[in-house]
């Protein structure tokens, strides 16, 4: 096969013409552009060349035949015919892919420049609707955290490219030393960490989830009706604290459907809703207590919100009595430490869902699979997370049951 380079110069384009290499087999030929334009003037036809050997077009268009001679390698390698059709086809396919390989390429260095915290803004202006509401916050805090700790690092303005393992590391330490967060915490702010890395391509395979086993704080029966017996009405804010977190007793409900409940969601003496957090529809009784503390606040929930409930129930614990001592698994600084607390220290909205869990085999002699069902979780994680073993009550069988037998 014979390879050469031919200038064809077409009407109205002056005194320029466009440089081909031209593949000649037989009676075969076929043209392939160099891009490259030189003017007559600086052509020489005996030599089918520019005059200037050593200038970018003669670069240029000897880059364009090299290639055409690798073409030809690739094809005698894969044993293939070779004409002038097959080595022209071997070099547009191959010069397709080195161009959308370049795009890629420079589409890639321009992501790299993009400085992280427009990148994490983006994401989470763009990409979290996906996620529930709750969901959307709590990455929101993580994300703040971790572009303040960018800031006070002097990484503010630092570019996707620049992102490396040890400025990761460097916020796993700033997490535990700094801010001192439990495991539970640290693992939450390194795990929506990861979520918004691998959007990034980022390789997050060294980044670890620091988890924690969460302590399950319900109250016994005897507890619930100290609470319910307690007299708080002289506070607005207690009164509703100690009824919002009743109403979560006797039907189960997180506070964020608890806010829910009112007068359209209550058909046929049952609450009826589609819980916020799954999406899974709920029908629940409703005890006469509950609807009692419904109708008081005219028919729908108490006006509360999660961080008043959280501070305020704890006060009525207290006047409730509910003081005993437990002694729990807290991690400080990333070290795991015992910490005894009184239990009304430690009772917060999520109690009150506990509670109903853990109390409703003994109230309605639920099954564990019946109380998931209510309550709108599935078994394993009731069972795994939630489900209290009625202790209370195996000790006081032991204890009376003592006098019965010789131990």
């Amino acid at each position: 096969m014979k390879i050469r380079f031919l200038l064809k110069k077409k009407a109205g384009q002056g005194n320029q013409g466009l440089i081909y290499v031209a593949l000649y087999f037989k009676d075969q030929a076929e043209l392939i552009s160099t891009g490259q334009r030189i003017r007559k003037s600086d052509w020489s036809p005996s030599d089918q060349f520019p005059k200037d050997h050593r200038g970018d077009v003669a670069k240029a268009i000897n880059d364009v035949k090299s290639k055409i001679g690798k073409a030809i390698t690739r094809l005698e390698a894969r044993e293939e015919m070779v004409t002038p059709f097959t080595v022209k086809q071997e070099f547009n396919t191959f010069e397709a892919e080195r161009v959308t390989k370049k795009l890629d390429s420079d589409k890639k260095q321009k992501a790299n420049n993009k400085s992280i915290k427009s990148l994490a803004n983006d994401w989470m202006e763009n990409s979290l609707f996906h996620y529930e509401p709750s969901t959307q916050k709590a990455v929101r805090e993580s994300m703040k955290q971790f572009l303040e700790f960018l800031t006070k690092a002097g990484y503010g303005g630092i570019e996707k490219g620049d992102l490396n393992e040890s400025i990761i590391t460097a916020y796993e330490r700033y997490l535990q030393e700094k801010r001192k967060l439990a495991n539970s915490t640290h693992g939450k702010r390194m795990k929506h960490l990861r979520w918004f890395l691998k959007t990034l391509d980022y390789n997050v395979n060294s980044i670890k989830i620091r988890t924690s086993k969460k302590e399950i704080i319900a109250l016994s029966n005897k507890e619930v009706e100290q609470l319910e017996e307690v007299d708080v009405s002289d506070s607005s804010e207690l009164q509703k604290a100690k009824d919002m977190f009743l109403l979560g007793v006797y039907t189960g409900l997180r506070i964020s459907d608890l806010k829910r409940v009112n007068e359209t969601r209550i058909i046929n003496g049952q609450i009826r809703m589609t819980l916020q957090k799954n999406d899974k529809e709920v029908t629940i009784p409703l005890l006469t207590k509950a609807r009692k503390i419904i109708e008081a606040h005219g028919n729908r929930s108490p006006r509360i919100t999660e961080q008043v409930l959280n501070r305020a129930i704890k006060t009525v614990c207290e006047k409730a009595g509910i003081d005993s001592k437990l002694t729990i698994r807290v991690n400080v600084a990333g070290r795991d430490e015992d910490k005894e607390q009184p239990k009304h220290k430690l009772t917060t909205s999520h109690t009150a869902g506990k509670t109903f869990i853990s109390l409703a085999p003994q109230w309605f002699g639920l099954s564990p699979a019946e109380v998931a069902a209510i309550v709108g979780k599935d078994l394993k994680t009731v069972l795994n997370h939630y489900y209290k073993l009625p202790l209370e009550s195996a000790i006081v069988k032991m204890e009376s049951d003592k006098t019965k037998i010789s131990l």
